[in-house]
C-alpha cells in the first residue's frame, strides 16, 4: 500500500505514513451488534411484505393458508354485480394491505432510527474509546483494537485515545507502529509515563541502547529515568566550575552510573583511547582545557563535558630554620621564616608535614632530648614548597631533673597553701591540681623549667587555670611566671616572662583581707 500524500510504500497495518505523517483513512463497517439488529429487522420486514404480495396474487377471499378453496374466475369479476361475500373479501384485503403498509412504514422508520443511532455511535470517539477500554481491561486486546483505531481516527490528538491504541499495539500490532504512536503521545504529553515505559521496553528488548539513552535523557520525570539507571549516559560532572583560581585544585569527575570516564587536558577531543579517569586530577600552576566523556557498560557514549581552568600558584621556597641543627646544653628557641603570604607547618614524629600538621606561629623552646623536625611552607593558594629538615639534641647542664624540680614546686605550693598535699589536693572542690612540664627557658640569663597548672576533677577532666610556674634548674627556687600584657612584634615571649615569688598563705590572706577592706570601704562610702 502507498501513501496517498507522498507515495511512499507503507507496511500493512500502519495507520500513519512514517515519512510524511499522513493519516490513512479506511472505511470501517458498522459495529457487529448494530449490524445484527439491522439485518434481523430487514429479514422480518421482507417476510411480511412477501406474505402480502402472495395474497394479492391469489385474489380476494382466498386465504393462502387454505389450498382447498377455489380461486374466483375472471368471468365472475367481469363487471356483473359482485356478491356480498365477494365485497366482504375485498374489504378484508384492503385492510390487510393498509396494515402491511403501516407495518412496513413503521419498520422503515425504525430502520432509519437504528441506522442514525449506529452512525452516531460510529462517529462518537468517546464511545469508541470506552468500548476499547472495556476490552483492554478484560485483556481482550484483539477485540479492543478496532475501537481504539476508530477513536484515534475521530480524534487524532487525544492522548487518552492514543494511549489505548498503544496498549493494543504492544500486544497485537507491529513494533514500528507502536513506536510511531508513542512518539505522537510524547509530542502531545512530554511526561507520559506509558509512552516512555513502552518505548523503553521495546528498545531494551531490541538492544538499541543508543535510542534508549536518548529517550531517557529527554524524559523530564526523574522517577521514570531512575528505573533505568544503567542505560543512561550523562556527561561527566566537574567538581569545580571553569574559571581562574589562585590555588591548586584537586578536580574530581563524576558519572551517573557504572562505566568509564575518558578525558584530555590539552583541549583535544576525548575518545576511548584518551586518559582514563581513576582519581582526582591535580591542577597546579598553568592553563588547562579539560574535555571528558562517559561510556556506560552498554557502550553508550555521553555528550561531552568541558571545563577551562587557569591556576596561578606561586610555589613557596623552603623555610629557613634557626639555630642550625646539632647538640645544645642550654635552653634555645627554634625560629622558622618563610616567604610572604605563606604559612609554615611542621612535624616532630617523622611524618611529612601537611596543612593538617602543627602550624608555626612564632619562636618556641627546643624540646629536651633529641627531636627531628620537618618544616614546610604552603602558599595561601595551597601550593606546597620544599621541606627543611633539622634534628636537635638538647641536654641541659642541670642539677635537678624535670621530675625533681616538679617535686620542689609541689613542696613550695604546699607551704604557700595552694595545695594540701603532694597529690595536688585543693582546699575547695573535690578535684586536684596537676603541674605539667612545658619547656626549658631562659629568663635574665638564668635557666628554668616551665610548668603549667591544670585542675583535674574526679572524672579525669582537666582544664588549665592560666597559671605558670618556673623552677630554677640548678637550685630549685620556684617562681610564678607572669606573661606580659603586651609583647612587641618579634620579641621573644619566653625571655620576657616576669618572675614573681609565690605568695605565702599569710600574704594571700593579707591580700584577701585588704581586698575585703577595700570593698567594705567602698560600700561605706556608697
Amino acid at each position: 500500500m502507498k501513501c496517498p500524500r507522498c507515495g511512499s510504500e507503507m507496511k500493512d497495518g500502519m495507520l500513519f505514513c512514517e515519512h510524511c505523517g499522513e493519516e490513512i483513512r479506511i472505511v470501517q463497517d458498522f459495529e457487529p451488534e448494530i449490524g445484527g439488529i439491522v439485518t434481523g429487522f430487514e429479514d422480518a420486514s421482507n417476510l411480511r411484505q412477501e406474505k402480502v404480495n402472495t395474497q394479492i396474487r391469489e385474489g380476494p377471499g382466498k386465504d393462502p393458508a387454505s389450498p382447498g378453496q377455489d380461486a374466483v374466475s375472471p368471468q365472475q369479476d367481469s363487471g356483473h354485480a359482485v356478491p356480498r361475500g365477494a365485497s366482504l373479501g375485498k374489504r378484508k384485503l384492503r385492510r390487510k394491505r393498509r396494515m402491511a403498509g403501516m407495518a412496513a412504514g413503521l419498520g422503515a422508520l425504525l430502520l432509519i432510527c437504528l441506522l442514525a443511532a449506529a452512525g452516531t455511535l460510529f462517529r462518537n470517539a468517546d464511545y469508541q474509546y470506552r468500548r476499547a477500554m472495556r476490552y483492554i481491561e478484560a485483556g481482550n486486546f484483539d477485540t479492543a483494537l478496532p475501537y481504539a483505531v476508530r477513536a484515534v481516527r475521530l480524534s487524532p490528538d487525544d492522548v487518552d485515545y492514543l494511549s489505548a491504541y498503544a496498549s493494543c499495539l504492544v500486544r497485537t500490532g507491529p513494533k514500528e507502529e507502536t513506536v510511531s504512536v508513542c512518539g505522537r503521545i510524547l509530542a502531545l504529553d512530554a511526561s507520559n509515563e506509558l509512552a516512555y515505559r513502552t518505548l523503553a521496553a521495546i528498545y531494551e528488548e531490541e538492544g538499541d541502547y543508543e535510542k534508549l539513552n536518548e529517550l531517557l535523557l529527554s524524559c523530564p520525570d526523574e522517577q521514570i529515568v531512575s528505573s533505568y539507571p544503567a542505560y543512561v549516559a550523562k556527561p561527566p560532572e566537574f567538581s569545580y566550575e571553569s574559571g581562574i583560581y589562585d590555588e591548586a585544585l584537586s578536580l574530581r569527575l563524576g558519572a551517573n552510573t557504572s562505566g568509564t570516564i575518558y578525558y584530555t587536558l590539552d583541549g583535544s577531543e576525548p575518545d576511548e583511547d584518551s586518559l582514563v579517569y581513576a582519581s582526582p586530577i591535580y591542577l597546579e600552576s598553568g592553563a588547562y582545557q579539560i574535555r571528558a566523556i562517559f561510556v556506560n557498560e552498554y557502550g553508550v557514549r555521553s555528550e561531552e563535558a568541558e571545563g577551562s581552568f587557569y591556576v596561578d600558584v606561586t610555589i613557596p621556597e623552603a623555610p629557613q630554620v634557626t639555630p642550625e641543627e646539632g647538640s645544645y646544653d642550654r635552653p634555645t628557641l627554634i625560629t622558622a621564616q618563610g616567604g610572604e603570604n605563606c604559612r609554615i607547618y611542621y612535624t616532630t614524629d617523622g611524618s611529612a608535614p601537611t596543612q593538617d600538621a602543627a602550624e608555626y606561629t612564632g619562636p618556641f623552646p627546643m624540646p629536651i632530648g633529641q627531636t627531628s623536625f620537618r618544616f614546610i611552607c604552603f602558599s595561601l593558594a595551597g601550593a606546597a614548597g620544599e621541606e627543611t629538615r633539622v634534628t636537635y639534641s638538647l641536654n641541659l647542664r642541670a642539677s635537678l631533673s624535670i621530675e625533681a624540680a616538679r617535686n620542689r614546686l609541689l613542696i613550695e605550693l604546699m607551704a604557700a597553701g595552694v595545695i594540701q598535699d603532694m597529690d595536688g589536693t585543693v582546699e575547695t572542690g573535690t578535684g586536684h591540681n596537676v603541674y605539667n612540664y612545658r619547656y626549658a627557658i631562659t629568663v635574665d640569663g638564668v635557666d628554668y623549667y616551665l610548668y603549667r597548672e591544670y585542675y583535674e576533677d574526679d572524672a579525669g577532666n582537666s582544664a588549665g587555670t592560666g597559671t605558670d610556674y618556673a623552677v630554677d634548674i640548678m637550685n630549685g627556687e620556684c617562681y610564678k611566671a607572669i606573661q606580659p600584657e603586651q609583647i612587641q612584634e618579634g620579641e621573644d615571649p619566653w625571655s620576657s616572662l616576669e618572675l614573681q615569688e609565690i605568695p605565702s598563705m599569710e600574704q594571700r590572706s593579707m591580700g584577701s583581707g585588704a581586698m575585703e577592706s577595700g570593698s567594705a570601704g567602698e560600700d561605706t562610702a556608697g
